[in-house]
């Protein structure tokens, strides 16, 4: 236990508390004996959990992949810290590590009512799977992608706030001329964010072997997170390489999954639950063509990248058109997915609901016309390369505003 101890002491002193991640407030402001932060790999959950637990007294830190504990049980890690030290706050790094985590955080749970813990999972697995109902007992929080006003605040001491979706959309005129009045260069920013920016460690680190770690993160996702999760076939790993580059270098349309399967030799029903895994770890979005269930049991869905530095490790340089219009698409769809329901009609490129009211976006070049959007109500043209709106064109950086 003094191991644990110092190797927490340790941890926490070290990790540097002038920027926190826009879960931070929230996560220190709720209530819940046990909160789960859950995401992709190197997204910032070590980071954050080790913010937290430097705010609060009676704290201690360790990871479930360290070699003095990986064989111990939570429970009585806990038990003992909670009666010998007075320990009430705990911060468990990697959980799904230990095999039998959701019992004993259950037994937590049940029998010392005064703990709290703060615990982190390497994937965005959906946790309801497990066994034991912990529904009632937790508060499960996804930590996304490093945001455009994340990065201005971090990188250039730049502070924006953010916009509910209805208030930017209805006001994006005046929002968008105080942001440009305010950076001007905000554009550029926005580039230059767009390139590697997602994940955060690129902020802090040197950037030369940026992509050499972005291919160990998704390699280790792969071949760790979904192999071992979904007890897969170590020959099957590859077909998930295989879907990942077809996404990247596809223009944006419906997915046949009869014929990649026919392309990677092996069957539709395969394919389509790898898509599938694919889709709920949160490597890859989706987006339906109609709101109908009906509609969407018998029709094909078009499928995008979440995260869009990703996309670029499977791009390949000969189709750079397909590669702008596949990060126009993903891009949007991803900050829409978080805000209401997204679906791809026959005539535009996207039909938004929120709050009982539907919204239009067709994204393109900033030469494009309103011509195909006349006479139809709360429609937008969202514009590559524009610093400023105008006639219901909007910039697709203002998007990221939204929070």
């Amino acid at each position: 236990m003094d191991k644990i101890l110092l190797y927490s002491e340790e941890k926490i002193s070290w990790v540097n508390t002038k920027f926190k991640r826009y879960l931070f407030d929230e996560i220190i402001e709720n209530k819940n004996n046990i909160i789960g932060i859950v995401g992709l790999r190197w997204i910032g959950k070590t980071t954050l959990l080790l913010q937290i637990a430097k705010q609060r007294d009676k704290s201690v830190y360790f990871s479930m992949d360290s070699s003095f504990i990986i064989w111990k049980k939570i429970f009585n890690i806990v038990e003992e810290l909670y009666k010998s030290y007075k320990i009430l706050n705990f911060y468990i790094d990697e959980i799904h590590k230990y095999k039998n985590w959701e019992q004993d955080l259950k037994t937590i749970y049940d029998f010392l009512p005064d703990v709290k813990i703060i615990f982190s999972w390497s994937s965005s697995i959906d946790l309801i799977k497990w066994n034991y109902d912990l529904s009632r007992r937790w508060k499960i929080f996804n930590l996304n992608k490093f945001s455009f006003l994340e990065y201005l605040e971090f990188k250039h001491n730049i502070i924006f706030e953010w916009y509910a979706f209805e208030e930017l959309i209805n006001n994006y005129k005046l929002i968008n001329f105080e942001i440009y009045k305010k950076q001007k260069n905000i554009l550029e920013l926005f580039k230059q964010y767009l390139k590697i920016w997602e994940l955060g460690f690129a902020l802090e680190e040197d950037i030369k072997d940026y992509r050499e770690k972005l291919e160990n993160i998704i390699n280790k996702i792969v071949y760790e997170d979904i192999s071992n999760f979904y007890k897969l076939k170590t020959e099957n790993i590859s077909y998930f390489f295989e879907i990942l580059k077809f996404i990247a270098n596809s223009a944006p349309s419906e997915i046949n999954f009869s014929n990649i399967a026919k392309l990677l030799n092996t069957t539709s029903s395969t394919v389509k639950s790898y898509f599938d895994i694919l889709i709920e770890i949160g490597f890859l979005n989706v987006m339906w063509k109609s709101w109908k269930i009906s509609v969407q049991l018998r029709k094909t869905k078009k499928i995008y990248f979440e995260m869009q530095n990703f996309m670029n490790i499977f791009f390949d340089d000969i189709n750079e058109r397909n590669y702008i219009w596949v990060l126009r698409e993903s891009f949007i769809a991803s900050i829409l997915n978080k805000n209401g329901k997204i679906y791809y009609p026959k005539s535009w490129d996207i039909e938004f609901f929120k709050n009982k009211k539907s919204y239009i976006f067709e994204i393109w070049w900033k030469n494009k016309t309103f011509k195909q959007l006349k006479n139809l109500e709360n429609a937008y043209i969202i514009s590559d390369d524009i610093e400023l709106s105008s006639n219901n064109k909007i910039p697709i950086w203002l998007f990221w505003f939204i929070k």
